[in-house]
């Protein structure tokens, strides 16, 4: 005898909780949770579950017909505490060219409190903006930048290069003036290393990168030029 049970009877919390999980993993997937019944269709617009909610597939700008609604749901995320909403919201405010100082203020303490609950572009972000800053915040930069290092060097380069390439292709066109200023308050430290891991990028700065025998463990490796080279990196085709 088969029993059939309706959704819409199964406990509020094992909803939320099945809502969240989808809404952590896709949009798409969560719209699509939304016709599947009325009790998801309500529920995806919990709390809990727009904090958890992904917007990995939504561009920075997005090009919408209705963009009020979509800034309108963006600022519900946000409101709710969804972190990739407000990162978000800090990195347009502390890029964008029409932003204030007072913008600019509120919009990297977005990115840093996002960037402290662990969130890896905002790792990444955050650190580069402090030791461009330089002074007292240098040190800190690099303690954050440490954080994403990986065991070794071509992992850790690859990773670098996701987020560069992610947070330059969406912020370059309203971005470039505070790229060109943090460009130009960077300051390299002096390091006193054997020079390793600047060989290290030159050999590797092909198309044939990371071989089996030419890669390198990152704890060995000189963390100033590390992190020299991808500020050099972020920066690369920015006039000063």
């Amino acid at each position: 005898m088969t029993v059939s049970v309706s959704l819409d009877s199964l406990p509020e919390d094992l909803l939320v909780e099945i809502s969240s999980c989808v809404a952590a993993s896709s949009l798409s997937e969560i719209s699509n949770l939304r016709l599947v019944s009325k009790s998801f269709k309500r529920i995806s617009n919990d709390r809990y579950v727009l904090r958890r909610l992904s917007l990995n597939e939504i561009p920075l700008f997005p090009w919408f017909r209705n963009r009020g609604k979509f800034h309108n749901f963006i600022k519900r995320c946000r409101k709710n505490g969804n972190p990739e909403a407000i990162y978000r919201k800090g990195l347009v405010d502390y890029f964008h060219r029409n932003s204030s100082k007072r913008q600019r203020d509120k919009g990297l303490k977005h990115i840093a409190k996002v960037a402290n609950k662990g969130n890896q572009e905002a790792q990444y972000v955050y650190g580069l903006i402090l030791i461009c800053l330089g002074g007292e915040t240098k040190q800190k930069g690099f303690k954050i930048l440490s954080s994403l290092r990986k065991p070794l060097m071509s992992s850790t380069l690859e990773e670098m290069e996701k987020h560069r390439k992610k947070i330059r292709n969406e912020m370059w066109w309203c971005g470039e003036p505070m790229m060109r200023h943090l460009k130009r308050r960077y300051v390299r430290v002096n390091c006193n290393c054997d020079g390793r891991t600047d060989i290290f990028f030159v050999k590797n700065s092909g198309w044939d990168r990371y071989g089996e025998h030419n890669d390198m463990i990152t704890c060995s490796a000189c963390e100033i030029c590390l992190w020299h080279h991808e500020v050099k990196l972020f920066f690369a085709n920015i006039e000063e």
